[in-house]
């Protein structure tokens, strides 16, 4: 599937009107209950507007075991906001408190991470915020990725299809041409991640969790070889991700030169001093 990038000014258009389609603050909790629903979440509640102690929806996630013993929880907070009202860091320090105890004053379990969604954007400081304590996770969602995440898995966007005669060109080229060589050295990749259509738009390369696990709390960059071209590049502050790959990213396939972009998958392993990643 190759997507079409939004402008900068599209993708202002959009936001401006997904604000706009919710009267009121009400409105956008009770479409983030759908959303959330339709994005994976079990478990939605929707709490009352008024005394939910800030937290305006509930919902759960399950892992891999059957018996749900390993389920994870997550208390949300909305705000229907202006693009011109950004969210501050004290809100999110609010929703952390909030999410401490229940309306009975009970401590809440700690299998729980809080998640922020607003139609508008976080200031630096509210980000900053949101990562200061890896014991109280905090996820941000603005307006930018929630328009994203809705148009990637189609709520509330309807799509026409656009025939693209260079592309099936291209697809006739490819399988005119003898069968390429088959590598079978990939096969002892230690772990394989897609690498999403968010992902292409961010810029960024999420890193793995076995890979993330063997990189030191201290590191700021990491020594990777990408489809055998070795270079050092940046980690955030979590070491979740590696920025400054928009050129690997064109490089590799995933960019086009119209700005359009193509899912792929990496794989990942460990060797000597550096993590090798296949892009394919």
């Amino acid at each position: 599937m190759i997507y079409l990038e939004l402008s900068a000014t599209e993708e202002k258009n959009y936001i401006d009107k997904l604000y706009q389609s919710f009267t009121t603050g009400r409105d956008f909790e009770l479409f983030l209950n759908y959303f959330l629903k339709e994005i994976g979440f079990q478990e939605v509640v929707t709490t009352k507007y008024v005394g939910d102690n800030g937290i305006d929806l509930t919902c759960s996630k399950s892992g891999i075991d059957p018996q749900g013993l390993d389920t994870m929880n997550y208390y949300v907070q909305a705000k229907r906001y202006k693009s011109t009202n950004k969210v501050q860091a004290k809100e999110i320090r609010d929703l952390k408190g909030s999410t401490k105890r229940d309306k009975q004053g009970n401590v809440l379990n700690n299998n729980y991470i809080n998640v922020f969604i607003t139609t508008s954007s976080f200031t630096k400081g509210a980000i900053d915020e949101a990562e200061s304590n890896p014991n109280m996770p905090t996820i941000l969602i603005d307006g930018k990725t929630l328009l994203n995440m809705c148009i990637d898995n189609g709520i509330a966007f309807s799509y026409r299809p656009v025939f693209d005669e260079d592309l099936l060109k291209e697809i006739l080229k490819q399988y005119s041409q003898p069968s390429a060589t088959i590598d079978n050295t990939i096969d002892d990749y230690l772990v394989e991640r897609n690498i999403t259509a968010n992902d292409i738009r961010a810029r960024i390369l999420i890193i793995p969790q076995i890979i993330k696990n063997s990189i030191s709390a201290s590191d700021s960059s990491i020594k990777v070889e990408i489809n055998g071209q070795i270079q050092t590049l940046n980690l955030d502050k979590s070491h979740r991700y590696i920025g400054g790959i928009t050129q690997i990213y064109k490089d590799c396939g995933l960019i086009n030169a119209d700005n359009s972009f193509i899912q792929k998958k990496s794989k990942w392993k460990i060797e000597d001093d550096r993590f090798i990643v296949v892009i394919e």
